[in-house]
């Protein structure tokens, strides 16, 4: 794929076939859209790993227990970690994780680097990807520099706006900030307001280094729409 980079979040495994047709260039697998994304179930990792040919697209498997990112418990440490060691040598080639607690010192939202760096560790060669939950920290760009330094690869992220079309200046101002890092650009992405993004900033070397994510799904569906993948695609290569 020429142009910024595209990773298609699937709920489910049409979405995969569909991702993997269209040769986007990484799928995140997660289940329950209704809460933002949640662990898959094991077939359908299994699925996306039958499903790609030569390594391609590149499979990211979301680690998250529950809806509840701010509450970090010896569970949830265990589903996590069980999920790594049952994946990380079949194919996968990273995992998008988040975790963040309440200080108890200031009272701010703050990433929990220890937990995340004892999962992390776990498997080190692996891509690592902190999800969306970087939008509700007190001080996200306190919390991407933390992330850089702990080894993280990717932050998905809207720039702390409602979409990532609305917070766009965010999410190039906190990548020149944190080099080490590729911002991920996600959140109520359409093909309309990406057309509009390639149009207002032409310059590519001021965009978010790991592209854009989106799930394709309009509203009122649940499945990921192919006309809608086209249109999107299509627009990154304008």
């Amino acid at each position: 794929m020429s142009g910024p980079s595209f990773e298609l979040a699937c709920f489910d495994t049409d979405a995969v076939l569909l991702g993997c047709a269209r040769g986007v260039d990484r799928l995140e697998l997660c289940s329950q859209r209704d809460q933002d994304g949640l662990t898959p179930e094991d077939a359908m990792v299994e699925f996306a790993l039958r499903s790609r040919r030569h390594g391609y697209p590149r499979l990211m498997v979301m680690l998250r227990p529950d809806s509840d990112d701010t509450l970090c418990s010896e569970h949830k440490l265990k589903s996590v970690t069980e999920a790594v060691r049952l994946w990380k040598n079949e194919g996968v080639d990273g995992f998008v994780i988040g975790f963040a607690e309440v200080s108890h010192q200031t009272g701010n939202l703050e990433i929990a680097h220890e937990w995340l760096q004892s999962i992390m560790k776990l498997a080190p060669q692996k891509e690592w990807v902190f999800h969306r939950l970087v939008d509700r920290l007190t001080d996200p760009l306190q919390g991407l520099k933390i992330l850089e330094a702990i080894g993280f690869r990717r932050v998905l992220s809207s720039g702390g706006a409602p979409s990532a079309f609305e917070g766009w200046e965010n999410l190039m101002a906190w990548q020149a900030a944190c080099p080490g890092l590729e911002m991920l650009a996600g959140g109520g992405l359409r093909s309309g307001p990406v057309q509009d993004l390639m149009n207002r900033y032409p310059d590519r070397g001021l965009w978010p280094r790991a592209g854009l994510h989106a799930s394709c799904i309009p509203a009122g569906s649940d499945s990921a729409d192919e006309e809608e993948l086209n249109r999107l695609l299509l627009a990154l290569k304008s």
